[in-house]
């Protein structure tokens, strides 16, 4: 028997996954992870959260061996697999039988020519029976809802579908432990629901040790067993989720997105209300606030004040008009589009994996041009404007910051493009600098991007269209792999730019930003505009959100649940109105 089949028919040992005292810093760099214990048990699944750049990513690449066999530096501590084998001394090969690691970003392990290829790769290479591999691409094609394109390319999916069907390939063969890295950072939110709800499900029915990395919190209260916090390379909390988020405060300090009912009960304590316990989810929530509440004073309750500047103008910017896509495989994306934008406003476009968002706004720089119908933006046809005279126009950030990124120095990402519009040497270095500032990434702007972590790659491209100072700004999925401190300070830069008069278009599942940060949203199902409204009336509409797989945020759905006839969107909000009825029904009294 080989070495690596031996590590098979072994690998029922009682510590599936373990990391004793595990230290590394990569070749040339700092430590980025400091004495870390973690010992995973059978059929557990353990949620590892943390801002961007505290370890999680360099936890999970020593999972499989990728660290220290792909990645060099300086390794300390120990990482054991199935019980007995010290990672450093089995190859990659042999490990990754019995850990499936999925990395942050799918693209990058996504390589055969259809989605059902990718999906039965691995199983055939183990030399699994024919009909087992069968069975098993069936099954995974439903639960990951990718029946329908199992003939396609993976690299002409959407971001959330290939994430899915690299989470696919890797259940295919059926580790023993599952290191998922952000695995639904591109997905919609039923769809990353379904994700995490099937992740914890086959933990407990298939006994598969699980390591998560997430920042969703808040959708995974009550699928976890453990929740460890990290933050720059050392655990700082560990525990169940309600121990841990009793600590709210402080993991709202750090930059983690904590459950939207629980920071809210955590503040109204702070502000005197007799709160012992903090809520997990609305059912809680509910139960511990109605008896705090007047629900007559509370349904009275005017609605809250627009949030920032609001621009007025007529004048419009993005005019879309009966526009229609199809790609060459025949995938028909987009089905007679209207849409007009005008000049100042923020909007969201919503919607499910596949429900045509990213093909809709492709068209708005010229990346794609119409099948059918026409698209003006800024006064240019689209079909007829140079690639170069809609960079001027339209500063497009791309999903996927690879997609964007091409250069050595972060320094010379941020540099291309004014200098390739003839700016002088004076005011590129100005606008570099500015950009760097803004994103916090002066300190990275002599490093090579394409060795930085997603979360600082997003902030690499974001600040390279930030450097051109277009006139309209899309950001497509502008805050994946990071956390939401980082997120926060990506779309407050984007507020910024809004209060001076530019317009913003952003495409997000992240519905809580979206609630945060946009005065209309523009809502795709099926490649159709299912609905176009401002972003309180549209949250509302949980029927229309529920058919594009979307719904609305967790302090929204608490107000419908109080009987507040309005919507909340955001914790702010939702803090003011409560504490306010509160004062009125003492008032009252």
């Amino acid at each position: 028997m080989d070495r690596e089949a031996q590590v098979l028919e072994d690998s029922g040992g009682i510590r599936p996954l373990a990391y004793e005292r595990f230290s590394y810093a990569y070749r040339g760099g700092d430590r980025v992870v400091s004495d870390v214990s973690l010992d995973l048990e059978e059929g557990k699944v353990v949620l590892l959260t943390g801002p961007s750049g505290a370890g999680k990513t360099t936890i999970c690449r020593a999972a499989n061996g990728l660290i220290p066999h792909e990645f060099k530096g300086t390794f300390g501590g120990r990482v054991t697999i199935a019980g007995r084998y010290d990672s450093r001394g089995i190859g990659v090969s042999a490990l990754s039988k019995i850990v499936g690691v999925l990395s942050q970003d799918p693209e990058t392990q996504l390589f055969n020519p259809t989605v059902e290829d990718e999906i039965v790769f691995g199983a055939c290479n183990y030399g699994l029976p024919a009909d087992t591999i069968r069975e098993r691409t069936e099954r995974l094609l439903d639960l990951t809802r990718l029946g329908p394109h199992r003939r396609k390319n993976p690299h002409n999916l959407s971001g959330g579908q290939q994430q899915s069907c690299a989470l696919a390939s890797i259940l295919a063969f059926e580790p023993l432990v599952l290191v998922l890295d952000e695995p639904t950072s591109n997905i919609d939110p039923i769809g990353s629901q379904h994700v995490l709800d099937l992740v914890s499900r086959l933990a407990r029915e298939e006994n598969r040790t699980t390591l998560l990395v997430e920042h969703k919190i808040e959708e995974l209260s009550d699928l976890v067993d453990e929740m460890i916090v990290i933050n720059e390379g050392e655990i700082l909390h560990r525990g169940t989720v309600r121990e841990v988020l009793e600590h709210v405060e402080y993991i709202d300090s750090v930059g983690l997105s904590v459950p939207q009912v629980t920071l809210l009960c955590a503040r109204l304590r702070t502000a005197g209300w007799p709160i012992e316990e903090l809520p997990i989810g609305i059912e809680e929530a509910v139960q511990i606030l109605s008896p705090l509440l007047d629900r007559t004073t509370l349904s009275n309750a005017p609605e809250p004040p627009p949030r920032r500047v609001q621009h007025e103008s007529d004048e419009v910017v993005v005019n879309v008009q009966n526009l229609s896509h199809v790609y060459q495989d025949g995938t028909r994306a987009l089905n007679d589009v209207d849409l007009e934008i005008r000049r100042g406003e923020f909007v969201g476009i919503l919607g499910q994996n596949g429900s045509g968002k990213t093909t809709l706004v492709k068209h708005l720089n010229g990346l794609l041009k119409p099948t059918k119908g026409t698209v003006t933006v800024a006064g240019l046809d689209t079909r007829r404007a140079s690639i170069a005279e809609m960079a001027l126009a339209v500063g497009y950030i791309f999903q996927n910051p690879d997609s964007q990124i091409f250069k050595m120095k972060v320094e010379e990402e941020l540099a291309f493009g004014p200098q390739n519009v003839g700016l002088s040497e004076q005011e590129v270095e100005k606008r570099v600098k500015a950009a760097a500032e803004d994103l916090e990434i002066a300190h990275l702007l002599e490093k090579n991007p394409f060795f930085l972590s997603k979360g600082e790659k997003q902030r690499v491209a974001v600040a390279a269209v930030m450097a051109m100072q277009p006139d309209i700004l899309v950001l497509d999925e502008p805050t994946t792999g990071q956390d939401f401190k980082r997120a926060k300070e990506i779309m407050d830069l984007a507020v910024r730019l809004h209060n001076e008069g530019q317009t913003v278009i952003v495409i997000t599942h992240d519905m809580n930003l979206a609630a945060e940060y946009c005065d209309r949203v523009v809502i795709m199902e099926g490649g159709r505009v299912l609905l176009d409204a401002p972003t309180r009336e549209a949250f509302l509409a949980e029927d229309k959100l529920k058919t594009s797989s979307l719904r609305p945020p967790q302090i929204t759905m608490l107000g419908s649940a109080l009987g507040y006839p309005r919507a909340w969107l955001t914790v702010d909000e939702a803090v003011e109105t409560l504490e306010d009825a509160r004062r009125g029904a003492a008032g009252g009294v």
